[in-house]
């Protein structure tokens, strides 16, 4: 079983469904995953957009098939956005997803991070959400 056919998977519960029900609707769910390594590797695999290519695992970013050099906090931010396009982070948000247990950091230094981040991958990859957050817009497809 490949990661791309656990999308396929779903697990429908219904109110009138007792605690027992649910726990074995969930236990069937999960016991029909051969292979849960699958769902873990997928995590690791590359990120593809357009010309942009982020490697997690390498922890590293290329655009148009040249490296763009990231500091770690500039990539792990990236990778938090790009794994879900589309979707509003708060500043607060992603600092507390990627970057809280680190002393020399604020939430209030994303926006910093993410003019560094659109210096180096081009304006219109992290849209500001006015009031609300950032959100990462895959190349190609027009923000909204």
């Amino acid at each position: 079983m490949t990661g791309g056919e656990l999308l396929g998977k779903f697990i429908i519960l219904s109110f009138r469904d007792d605690k027992e029900a649910l726990f074995s609707k969930a236990i069937s769910a999960f016991a029909s995953v051969a292979d849960l390594s699958t769902v873990a590797a997928s995590a690791d695999a590359p990120l593809l957009f357009g010309s942009l290519q982020i490697d997690p695992q390498r922890r590293l970013v290329r655009e148009a098939g040249q490296t763009v050099d990231l500091t770690p906090m500039e990539f792990d931010i990236l990778l938090l956005l790009a794994r879900r396009p589309g979707q509003v982070f708060s500043a607060r948000q992603i600092y507390e997803a990627v970057a809280a247990d680190s002393f020399d950091a604020s939430w209030t230094g994303i926006s910093s991070m993410v003019y560094k981040l659109r210096r180096k991958l081009g304006a219109g990859i992290i849209e500001t959400v006015r009031g609300h957050g950032y959100k990462f817009v895959a190349p190609g497809t027009s923000p909204k």
